[in-house]
C-alpha cells in the first residue's frame, strides 16, 4: 500500500510539472562535478561580494537583474551572470581558471549581506524561480540555499514569502528575524535535510530590534566563535518606560542571556541602540548609543555613543569598562577597531574620527557618500556620482580619483568591498560585471596609472554583444 501511495504522489508531481502548475520543476542536480575547493581551509571575507577559502576566490559574477519575468532564467544551471564563480588565487593576487560553481542568481538584500562559505558548503540567497498558474514569477519569495564546493548537493534550506527579512548565516545555524511577528529564529544547518517552510527554533519573542555582527573569517578547527552570536533588544513592558534590554544569543540557542538591562547602571535605566560592531582576534566590540528618559516623558536625552569590547563568548558586561566616544548620537558609523575608534561620515557632514575617551579628529571639509575602506593612511570612498576616490588621512593632499576612467560603481546591490589589497565592485554599465582595483597602483598625480580590471566569466549573450560592439567601433 505504501509503495502505491508513493507512486501516486510521484505521478501527481509529474503531472503538475507538465501542466506548469504552481510548483516550478527546477532541478538542483549538477550536470558535472567541479574539481577543486578546500573545505578544510580557513575562510576570509565571508558575507560579502567576494570570499576566499584556501587558494580559491569565490565571487558573485555580476548583476543580472535577478527578479526576471521568466522564472527559468534563474533555474539552477541556467545562470552565468549573477552566479557564484570560483578562481584560483595566486600569491601575487592574480586570478586564473574561472569556473561557475553555483549556476543560480545570488541576491543580497543589502550591501552588507552577501554569501558565505563554511566547510564544504556555500550559503546564499536567491529570488524564487517558481511561477503561479498565470506564469508570473513569485518575486516576493526569498530562497535560502546551500551548494557544495564541487557544485553538487544543492539544498533549499528555507523558502519565505518576504524579501525584507533580516538574516545571518553562521557555521551551524541560519538566523532569521521578521519584524512583522517580532520573533528571532535560528534554523539548524547541521541537519542533512530541511523543511523549506520551517523557520527553525524561536530563540526570542517580543524582539524590538536585532543586530548581526559581521564575522568575515571562519576556521574549521575553531568552529563557532563569539562573532557568530546575535544581539537583540526587548522594549520595557511598562507602558510608561522607554528603556530596553540588550540580549545576546548563540547559534544553537544554548547561550541566551541579558547583556545590558535595567540593573546594569547604578544611575539610571537606558535605551540602548546598537549602531555598529567590529571583530578583532575573535573578540567582538559593539558601538551603541544610550538614551535616558525622565519620568513618563517620551522625549529622551542622548547621553552619548559608547564602545564595549567583549573578551570572549561569555559576553560579560561591566559598566565601568565601557568607553565613551562622544556625547552625540552617531550614525553612518564605520568601525576601525576598538583602539582606533569609529569614523562618522556623510554627504552632508564632515568626516570625523571618534576614539575612546572622547578623542576627536576632524578631516577638514571632507564629505563622503559611502566609506568603503581605510587602509595605510587613506580613506577610500564613493562620491555622489558613484566614483571611487582616495583621501590622505593626514590631510597631506587633496582627494583624488582612484582610477582614470569614467565608470561608476553599483552601490544598491553589494557595494564596494576591500580584500587583500584590492577593491572589488560591480561596475554600473550596460553589462554589470565585477571589477577590481589594486590600491597600490593609485596615483594622486596620474589618474591613468591605475585601471579597473574585469574578472569573471561573460555570459554568451554579453560576449556576443561585446564582440559586435567592438566590430562596429572598428568600422
Amino acid at each position: 500500500m505504501r509503495k502505491r501511495i508513493l507512486l501516486v504522489i510521484v505521478a501527481i508531481a509529474l503531472l503538475a510539472c507538465a501542466l506548469g502548475a504552481l510548483v516550478a520543476c527546477e532541478s538542483y542536480k549538477a550536470s558535472s562535478v567541479i574539481e577543486g575547493g578546500e573545505k578544510d581551509a580557513v575562510v576570509q571575507s565571508n558575507g560579502g561580494l567576494v570570499v576566499k577559502q584556501g587558494g580559491y576566490l569565490y565571487f558573485v559574477n555580476g548583476y543580472s537583474g535577478y527578479l526576471t519575468s521568466q522564472g527559468k532564467d534563474n533555474w539552477f544551471g541556467n545562470v552565468v551572470k549573477g552566479a557564484i564563480v570560483r578562481a584560483k588565487y595566486q600569491a601575487d593576487g592574480s586570478l586564473s581558471d574561472y569556473v561557475v560553481v553555483v549556476p543560480k542568481s545570488v541576491m543580497a538584500s543589502s550591501e552588507n549581506v552577501g554569501f558565505s562559505i563554511y566547510g564544504e558548503y556555500i550559503y546564499y540567497v536567491s529570488p524564487s524561480a517558481d511561477e503561479d498558474r498565470s506564469g508570473s514569477v513569485q518575486t516576493d519569495t526569498l530562497q535560502f540555499l546551500r551548494t557544495k564546493l564541487d557544485g553538487t548537493g544543492t539544498q533549499l534550506i528555507l523558502s519565505i514569502d518576504n524579501t525584507s527579512v533580516k538574516y545571518k548565516y553562521t557555521p551551524t545555524a541560519l538566523f532569521i528575524y521578521d519584524n512583522s511577528d517580532s520573533k528571532l529564529y535560528a534554523k539548524d544547518l547541521t541537519k542533512k535535510r530541511f523543511k523549506k517552510k520551517d523557520l527553525g527554533t524561536c530563540v526570542a519573542e517580543e524582539v524590538s530590534s536585532v543586530y548581526f555582527p559581521k564575522n568575515e573569517s571562519y576556521d574549521p578547527e575553531k568552529g563557532v566563535t563569539a562573532a557568530d552570536y546575535v544581539f537583540y533588544t526587548k522594549s520595557s513592558k511598562a507602558s510608561y518606560e522607554y528603556s530596553n534590554t540588550l540580549y545576546v544569543v548563540s547559534p544553537d540557542g544554548k547561550v541566551n542571556k541579558e547583556v545590558i538591562g535595567e540593573n546594569t547602571y547604578a544611575d539610571a535605566k537606558y535605551n540602548v541602540s546598537l549602531v555598529s560592531s567590529v571583530v578583532e582576534d575573535e573578540k567582538v566590540t559593539i558601538y551603541y548609543t544610550k538614551t535616558s528618559y525622565v519620568g513618563t516623558s517620551s522625549s529622551g536625552t542622548v547621553v552619548g555613543t559608547y564602545a564595549y569590547r567583549f573578551q570572549d563568548a561569555e559576553f560579560s558586561f561591566a559598566a565601568a569598562n565601557e568607553k565613551k566616544l562622544t556625547t552625540k548620537s552617531l550614525s553612518t558609523v564605520f568601525p576601525l577597531g576598538y583602539e582606533a575608534g569609529v569614523v562618522v561620515y556623510g554627504s552632508d557632514q564632515n568626516t570625523v574620527l571618534y576614539q575612546n575617551d572622547e578623542k576627536v579628529t576632524t578631516f577638514g571639509a571632507l564629505k563622503m557618500n559611502t566609506l568603503v575602506a581605510v587602509r595605510d593612511g587613506y580613506f577610500y570612498y564613493v562620491n555622489g556620482d558613484n566614483k571611487i576616490l582616495r583621501f590622505a588621512m593626514d590631510d597631506s593632499a587633496n582627494a583624488c580619483f582612484a582610477y582614470g576612467t569614467s565608470e561608476s560603481v553599483m552601490t544598491s546591490f553589494t557595494g564596494v568591498e576591500y580584500f587583500d589589497g584590492y577593491l572589488y565592485m560591480i561596475v554600473d554599465d550596460e553589462y554589470d560585471y565585477v571589477y577590481r582595483l589594486k590600491l597600490d597602483t593609485i596615483s594622486a598625480t596620474d589618474p591613468d596609472a591605475s585601471a579597473l580590471e574585469r574578472i569573471g566569466i561573460l555570459s554568451a549573450a554579453d560576449e556576443e554583444k561585446m564582440k559586435k560592439a567592438e566590430e562596429e567601433s572598428e568600422e
